[in-house]
């Protein structure tokens, strides 16, 4: 479900937040990314054609400091959590983003760079063909 992962990674970007990434970049690459990455999928219902169910999306946010961190991880939870669902479905896609709920940041841990890490996850409910 790639295409979920680059639609939240797409709405952070459309916010304004920079360094966004779906794949864990090093700190040399990037000193402060937020990483969007897959968290599972979990079916509530299926039809013809369809599937509906919870794509949970994980996102890290890194700052050098935790005050920054905790700050850059609230703006975008905020992003996510407010984004239109309809502009980040794309056709062919084979996903349609129908609802987005999000948890409240946490401290996640301090990475072996000694940044502070935020975390938060966004489930989205979507539509799947199958």
């Amino acid at each position: 479900m790639m295409a979920v992962t680059d639609a939240v990674a797409g709405m952070l970007r459309a916010a304004g937040v920079g360094d966004v990434f779906c794949i864990a970049p090093s700190a040399l690459l990037s000193e402060q990314p937020v990483v969007v990455r897959w968290a599972g999928f979990s079916r509530e219902s299926r039809q013809d054609g369809e599937e509906r169910g919870t794509a949970s999306v994980e996102m890290l946010v890194v700052r050098e400091k935790d005050a920054e961190a905790r700050d850059a991880a609230f703006a975008c939870e905020a992003a996510v959590r407010s984004s239109g669902r309809s502009e980040w479905n794309v056709a062919g896609s084979g996903v349609r983003i129908l609802g987005i709920d999000t948890d409240a940041p946490t401290f996640r841990e301090r990475d072996s760079s000694g940044r502070s890490v935020w975390a938060f996850t966004a489930r989205l409910t979507v539509a799947r063909e199958i």
